[in-house]
């Protein structure tokens, strides 16, 4: 294909500059295999409590992969990282990558019952809700400081989305880099690979610039016994496996501002004859993008009290083409195009502070989703399936109280309400009870309960639309859904419905 040749011409062009280049190197980051336990229950996360802690004091189950980690075990994706943390799995369809967590997943869920964050910033969509960590993620794993793997219900933080699983991909700063950097790599199945970077750390100025390539041609021969005929080249899928994407990151810091701004965007082929599709056909193939820019203010008053102010702006967009053969004409193929289209944006805040014993975290969070568009259309003979435009907003607020009740005994307690103008309210708590009797040793009793909003994409395109009501309520395992002058699918089962889940361990 032409964007393989391009993507191979780039590399080989990084890898002359990388021969010849002055490169800063990475400081290298502490090596936590040989840390003891008493080391690694002192690692910082921040995503558990929305506050830098100990994994000790964490109320949760917390895996931490560091830089270090994905150098040494040579990690090229975020699945590739996820498939190695303890309860996670990772399944692979020749497009899209799914997270099961605990033996539970969800055929074509898109991974919405995890959520996914970048410097803490929500990075499923407002259509699918999908947590996107295949090559698809906008991100390049090289500029990846640590993920942060909070296990359990984390919706009285988070709300939606934070199911079975909180993931927070941390990027790396200018003084990680401290120079310019070049990076390149090829392998089989013509793949290859390319960044340039540039960071450094000026007081009070600290940015970091980076673009990436990534082209492979994919596997030759799939061999695919469900298509083991003549018409369909025996099941073998030749040269439509290809895999092309970019992506680039800027994050600038000056004081107590953050401005970060990401884009990615991936073109797949997809030679499974998904959905039906025409075998073999190179045409059939998903495009995805997301662009955000995130800007962050973070200070501490007085040595008394933390404040933080978010404002973000986020656009995706996806594009399936696949390929069929006509109705009237079966020797003609007939293109069905499908879109789906998102923008939103948002402001958080929190504020934290310690009085006496107890360590209070309160804030709120606003998000307008002023586009949730999917259509589709076949073009021989031209006919719109659907075209659907919708609009809608989500308020909420939270309250988290860690009481130290004596130096090694701490009560973790907080909850978060949330108000969805295309369903209802909801009430997610969360409670533990961490006892740390010596250095290196903490036992945790953790109660929490999860929520997950339906999209616009079950709602309104997976299930049938078979009549309109004015008001519908309905009720399944605990959770209600409640849609005011809204189409309705019967026959959908829960996929329309709001998903509620506790964990007690």
């Amino acid at each position: 294909m032409s964007h393989a040749r391009h993507y191979r011409l780039a590399a080989e062009l990084l890898f002359m500059a990388a021969g010849i280049a002055n490169c800063f190197g990475q400081p290298s980051a502490p090596d936590l295999s040989e840390a003891s336990l008493e080391q690694l229950g002192k690692i910082k996360v921040y995503s558990a409590s929305k506050h830098l802690e100990s994994a000790e004091n964490a109320p949760s189950s917390v895996t931490v992969i560091t830089a270090d980690d994905i150098q040494q075990h040579g990690y090229r994706t975020l699945a590739d990282i996820l498939s190695v943390v303890r309860g996670f799995f990772v399944n692979y369809d020749r497009n899209y990558a799914s997270l099961g967590v605990r033996g539970f997943a969800r055929p074509s869920d898109f991974n919405s019952r995890v959520l996914l964050l970048v410097d803490g910033h929500r990075l499923n969509d407002n259509v699918y809700d999908h947590a996107m960590i295949g090559t698809e993620f906008p991100i390049d794993i090289d500029l990846v400081q640590r993920v942060e793997i909070i296990r359990g219900p984390v919706s009285s933080l988070y709300g939606s989305n934070a199911f079975f699983a909180v993931i927070n991909v941390v990027t790396k700063h200018g003084s990680d880099l401290e120079g310019l950097e070049f990076s390149s790599e090829a392998a089989s199945f013509n793949t290859y690979k390319g960044r340039i970077s540039y960071g450094r750390k000026l007081q009070p100025w600290e940015f970091l610039v980076s673009g990436s390539f990534y082209g492979s041609r994919g596997h030759n021969r799939l061999f695919y016994p469900e298509f083991n005929t003549s018409q369909t080249n025996y099941g073998i899928a030749s040269h439509v496996d290809d895999d092309q994407l970019g992506s680039a990151l800027a994050t600038v810091s000056y004081r107590d501002f953050t401005l970060q701004s990401v884009y990615g965007i991936r073109e797949k082929g997809i030679p499974t004859g998904s959905y039906g599709t025409l075998f073999n056909n190179p045409g059939t193939r998903s495009n995805d993008a997301h662009l955000y820019i995130d800007l962050r203010y973070q200070h501490t008053f007085a040595r008394s009290w933390d404040l933080s102010l978010r404002a973000f702006y986020d656009r995706y967009t996806y594009q399936g083409t696949y390929m069929y053969a006509s109705p009237d004409n079966p020797e003609q193929v007939d293109p069905n195009l499908d879109f789906a289209d998102g923008k939103w944006w948002g402001t958080e805040m929190q504020v934290t502070k310690t009085v006496h014993r107890n360590h209070v975290t309160v804030g709120g969070e606003y998000r307008d989703n002023i586009r949730q568009n999917q259509s589709n259309y076949s073009i021989n003979p031209y006919a719109i399936s659907m075209n659907d435009k919708r609009t809608s907003f989500v308020d909420g607020i939270f309250l988290q109280d860690e009481f130290s009740i004596t130096p090694s005994l701490t009560l973790n307690a907080g909850f978060r309400y949330d108000y969805y103008s295309m369903l209802e309210s909801n009430i997610d708590p969360r409670a533990a009870l961490i006892y740390c009797p010596w250095t290196g040793t903490a036992f945790k009793f953790i109660y929490g309960e999860a929520f997950r909003a339906p999209n616009v994409y079950e709602m309104y395109y997976s299930v049938p639309q078979i009549f309109r009501i004015s008001l519908c309520v309905r009720k399944i395992f605990g959770a209600q859904s409640l849609c005011g002058n809204k189409d309705w699918g019967i026959g959908c089962g829960s996929r329309l419905l709001s998903s509620t889940t506790q964990s007690v361990t």
